[in-house]
C-alpha cells in the first residue's frame, strides 16, 4: 500500500544538486570509489527493499548522493586536464558517455529504494530470498565490541562493506581499520560463511520458503537476475578500464544471455498475473525494469571500449588516460581439462585472480563458486587477476588450456 512521504524521505529523493568544489584526487581513485559504491549499492537496495529496511534504504540514498559528486569530479578533472583542444573534446565525450550511464544506474538503485520508502511492499521477504539463494547475501550486525575488520574477513570470510554509526558511515573500510562498539556493519559473501558468523555471534538466520508456490521460480530469477545485473556493472569497469577488445565478444556474449533471462523471468511474471496480490506484482514488476535499466546503462559503458576502433589512433591514448588502468587484466580461456572450480580458484587467488563468471554449455553462471561446479572441455572461464601476475596465472592456466 502507498503512503505519503514524509518531508525528509522528500528531501533525500529530490534533493537538489551538491555545488562541486574541485578536489585534486587521482581519477583512479574516483573511479574505483565509482566503482565499489554502485556495486555495493546496489546489492544493499535489493536487501533493503525485501527485507522492509528503511534505515538501510536511507543509506543507499546517501551513497547514491557521494557517486554523484565523485561523477562531477570525474568530469571536472577530465575537462581541465585536456582544456579546448580536439583531444579534449573527445576526452569530454568519453566522460560523457561513462557518467551518463552510470547516473541511469543511480537513478535506478534509487528507484528499488523509493519504493520501499512510499510503501509499495511485496509480500516477498528477505527470509524468502534466503531461501532461494545459492550466492551471496547481504547481513547486517551491530557490534558489541571493537573489532578490527581483517579479524572478521580473515576468519569466515566476509567483506565488511559499509559500517554505519551516529548518522556517519563508510564504504568498505579498510583491513587494518578498528570499527568501535555499537557500529552497525553490513556483511556481504556467501551464506554458509555469513550464517556461521551470526551463529558465533548468538544469532540464527531464518529462512522460509515461498507460502506462494507460483511464484517460487518468479523469485528465484529475480535473484539470479540480480547477481548478474552486479556482475555486468563489474565487467564494464573491468572492459573500460583495461580495454581489452578481445574479450569484449564473451561480455557481449553474456549480455545477450542476461537479456534472455529478462525476458525469461517477465514471462514468469506475467503468468503470475492475478495470483499475486498487486503490491507484491507491482514492487516485483518495477525491481525487473530498475535491474534491466542497470544492466543496459552498464553495456553502454563496455561499448564504450569498442569506439578506440572507431576514432584516430592518437586517441587511443586519451582513452587509456581518461580511464585510468587498474593494473588488473580481464581474459577469458576455453577449458579443455576437466578441473573443480575451486581448486582452480584457489590456485589463483595467490596472485589476486577471481573467476567471475563460467559458461557451461550455453547457460552462463554468476557467483559460480557457490554451485560446486567442475568444469570440463569447452566450459569458458572469464576471470581477472593483477597483471604484474601473468606469467605465474599462465602457469596456471596452462594446466587446464593449452591456448590460454
Amino acid at each position: 500500500m502507498s503512503q505519503r512521504i514524509p518531508p525528509d524521505i522528500h528531501k533525500l529523493l529530490h534533493e537538489k544538486p551538491t555545488k562541486i568544489t574541485y578536489k585534486a584526487k587521482p581519477v583512479r581513485e574516483v573511479l574505483n570509489n565509482i566503482w565499489l559504491q554502485s556495486d555495493i549499492a546496489l546489492d544493499l537496495a535489493f536487501y533493503s527493499y525485501f527485507s522492509r529496511d528503511q534505515d538501510t534504504a536511507k543509506l543507499v540514498l546517501e551513497i547514491n548522493r557521494s557517486i554523484d559528486e565523485l561523477l562531477a569530479q570525474f568530469i571536472l578533472h577530465t575537462s581541465l586536464a585536456y582544456g579546448r583542444s580536439r583531444e579534449g573534446s573527445f576526452a569530454v565525450l568519453l566522460a560523457y558517455y561513462y557518467a551518463s550511464s552510470m547516473d541511469t544506474i543511480v537513478d535506478s538503485v534509487k528507484d528499488i529504494v523509493y519504493m520501499l520508502l512510499t510503501g509499495y511492499n511485496t509480500l516477498v521477504s528477505y527470509e524468502n530470498i534466503l531461501y532461494y539463494t545459492d550466492g551471496e547475501v547481504i547481513a547486517p550486525y551491530t557490534l558489541t565490541e571493537d573489532v578490527k575488520v581483517v579479524d572478521i574477513t580473515d576468519k569466515y570470510p566476509l567483506d565488511v562493506i559499509l559500517v554505519a554509526k551516529d548518522g556517519k558511515w563508510r564504504i568498505a573500510p579498510g583491513l587494518s581499520e578498528k570499527i568501535s562498539k555499537g557500529s552497525r556493519i553490513y556483511l556481504r559473501g556467501f551464506k554458509e560463511n555469513v550464517y556461521r558468523f551470526l551463529r558465533d555471534k548468538g544469532l540464527e538466520t531464518v529462512e522460509k520458503p515461498l507460502e506462494h508456490k507460483e511464484a517460487e521460480q518468479l523469485v528465484k530469477g529475480i535473484i539470479e537476475l540480480k547477481d548478474f545485473t552486479r556482475l555486468m556493472v563489474d565487467l564494464a569497469h573491468y572492459s573500460l578500464m583495461e580495454a581489452n577488445p578481445g574479450v569484449i565478444q564473451e561480455v557481449e556474449d553474456l549480455e545477450v544471455y542476461v537479456d534472455w533471462k529478462h525476458l525469461q523471468v517477465l514471462n514468469t511474471l506475467r503468468e503470475c498475473f492475478g495470483r499475486i496480490d498487486s503490491s507484491t506484482h507491482v514492487g516485483l514488476t518495477t525491481m525487473l525494469k530498475e535491474l534491466e535499466d542497470i544492466a543496459d546503462a552498464s553495456n553502454t559503458i563496455s561499448h564504450i571500449t569498442m569506439m578506440i576502433g572507431e576514432t584516430p589512433g592518437e586517441y587511443y591514448d586519451v582513452f587509456k588516460k581518461v580511464f585510468e588502468t587498474i593494473g588488473e587484466t580481464l581474459r577469458t580461456i576455453t577449458v579443455e581439462k576437466e578441473v573443480e572450480l575451486d581448486k582452480l580458484t584457489l590456485w589463483l587467488r595467490k596472485y589476486g585472480g577471481s573467476v567471475l563468471a563460467v559458461k557451461s554449455g550455453s547457460e552462463w553462471i554468476a557467483h559460480p563458486l557457490a554451485k560446486n561446479i567442475v568444469l570440463k572441455p569447452g566450459d569458458k572461464i572469464l576471470l581477472a587477476h593483477q597483471a604484474e601476475f601473468t606469467d605465474e596465472v599462465n602457469t596456471i592456466l596452462s594446466k587446464i588450456s593449452q591456448s590460454h
